[in-house]
């Protein structure tokens, strides 16, 4: 089996769970003997390469990322006038570079890809599998979502002859809001390459709370930012590192400052994936009180960093993770109250860290793999 992957991201440019999700999956599937022809945008940086039966095609080039949008736009969500000129040309130059090629699947990732798989569908008659990471409603924190993403969406989830999502929860969000068949929407969980994480390690408690992730509503820094001033108040030697990048950065240091905790917060801005594995090490908890989380591979990977987890309620990560706590993302002072018996408690953490870590064993990249050849099998 050949299988064209249209991707987004992939190491290492990358922004977020998108681009690992990626990587991981066609490094997998590579190794398990499939073919991968993966085409990504070309940016800055070579991608990697040397993998396993994958034939990396970088198609035309990408300034702008829907994901990690900065400067001022056009438009609140960080959308740009640009950015779908770049889109529109990427897609048609898929189409016109994949023409040329031999494959038996297409396999698209995102709304920002799909339009070319749509055609090449109707080119080839080749089978369309659609896996959508987040819909327009989770990346805007369901405040403003842009119609004509929506709109893409919706046709990508009706002409496809199979959609993967990545938990249970968002595979109700596409038969509500986008009215998808339920019978051809498959939930794949990602997974967590485990042994690139030092797992249990002996814990400084330094008292350094963690949170990782695109400074934008939809993974709710603000929210961090209010349960850390509660938490100040009944431990006054704590550490809140707000790590990532994102367009709210300006708003969420003069909010740091009105709280009061300026001191108590630092901004790391963008970390290499070393840098990565070093805050999840030094962190004594993790938080990630996401407003829209369609998943949270971030989760996983403190969790294999040793490291407690407090999650959103809505994560898909929390439907496979028990040894957690979960949380309403807007109840500050309950994640304050978690966050404040990790730190006092250290059997707690430890009995935490070592049922969470037990749990990744069934959490793999090569079970993400595996259940996606499946998926290419039934579309």
């Amino acid at each position: 089996m050949r299988v064209l992957i249209l991707g987004w991201e992939f190491p290492p440019a990358k922004t977020g769970g998108l681009g690992t999700h990626c990587y991981e999956l066609v490094k997998n599937l590579g190794r398990k003997g499939i073919g991968v022809l993966l085409f990504i945008p070309k940016k800055s940086g070579d991608a990697r390469r040397n993998l396993q039966n994958v034939e990396i095609v970088e198609v035309g080039s990408l300034s702008s990322n829907p994901y990690n949008p900065t400067g001022s736009t056009t438009f609140e969500q960080g959308y740009g006038w640009s950015f779908f000129d770049e889109v529109r040309a990427f897609n048609e130059e898929c189409v016109a570079v994949a023409s040329t090629r031999q494959f038996d699947i297409i396999h698209c990732h995102d709304w920002m890809t799909i339009p070319a798989g749509q055609e090449l569908k109707k080119r080839t008659g080749k089978p369309l599998v659609f896996t959508i990471h987040s819909t327009e409603y989770d990346r805007t924190a369901n405040l403003y979502p842009f119609r004509s993403i929506i709109d893409v969406e919706k046709k990508g989830i009706d002409e496809a002859d199979l959609v993967i999502t990545v938990s249970s929860n968002m595979k109700e969000q596409l038969m509500e809001r986008y009215e998808a068949d339920e019978n051809k929407v498959a939930v794949i969980y990602n997974g967590v390459d485990y042994l690139r994480f030092p797992g249990i390690t002996e814990k400084g408690h330094r008292n350094i709370v963690l949170f990782l992730g695109r400074l934008t509503n939809q993974k709710g820094p603000d929210f961090f930012l209010h349960a850390a001033a509660k938490v100040l108040e009944k431990e006054s030697n704590v550490l809140f590192v707000v790590a990532g990048q994102g367009e709210k950065l300006p708003e969420l240091i003069g909010e740091a400052i009105s709280l009061g905790i300026i001191d108590h917060v630092v901004f790391t801005g963008y970390l290499s994936d070393e840098e990565l594995l070093r805050a999840y090490e030094m962190a004594d908890v993790y938080v990630m009180p996401s407003v829209a989380e369609p998943f949270g591979i971030t989760a996983l990977e403190a969790i294999a960093s040793g490291t407690p987890t407090i999650v959103s309620k809505n994560a898909g990560v929390s439907e496979r993770i028990k040894h957690c706590f979960k949380v309403d993302y807007w109840d500050t002072w309950d994640i304050a109250n978690k966050i404040v018996c990790i730190l006092r408690y250290h059997v707690l953490g430890e009995c935490m860290r070592r049922n969470s870590l037990e749990e990744l064993k069934g959490l793999g990249w090569d079970r993400v793999a595996q259940q996606t050849i499946e998926a290419y099998r039934r579309a």
